[in-house]
């Protein structure tokens, strides 16, 4: 029993290790089960992963975003300010 325990128990540097990992899709059958049993004891584990699926989750929709530009003549009268606000100093 207690190698099994032993074989099957993380410490807290592997446990987000293997959340980090999993964010990837590259978990091993056997890590996975690894980190479900710590995450199963450790409430600072869980939140981590929590805090690392809302992350990923909300990056992954960053591109859904509308990414608006300047018009030119906006551009034009920002660049005629700074260059006149440059002379100033």
């Amino acid at each position: 029993m207690k190698f099994m325990m032993k074989y099957l128990m993380l410490n807290c540097k592997e446990a987000t290790f293997l959340v980090s990992k999993k964010e990837e899709g590259k978990l091993a059958f056997f890590e996975k089960m690894k980190l479900q049993v710590h995450l199963h004891f450790c409430k600072f584990c869980k939140m981590f992963e929590q805090q690392t699926n809302f992350i990923g989750h909300n990056a992954g929709q960053s591109h859904l975003h509308d990414h608006s530009t300047l018009s030119d003549a906006t551009k034009e009268k920002i660049f005629r300010f700074l260059n006149e606000n440059e002379t100033l100093n």
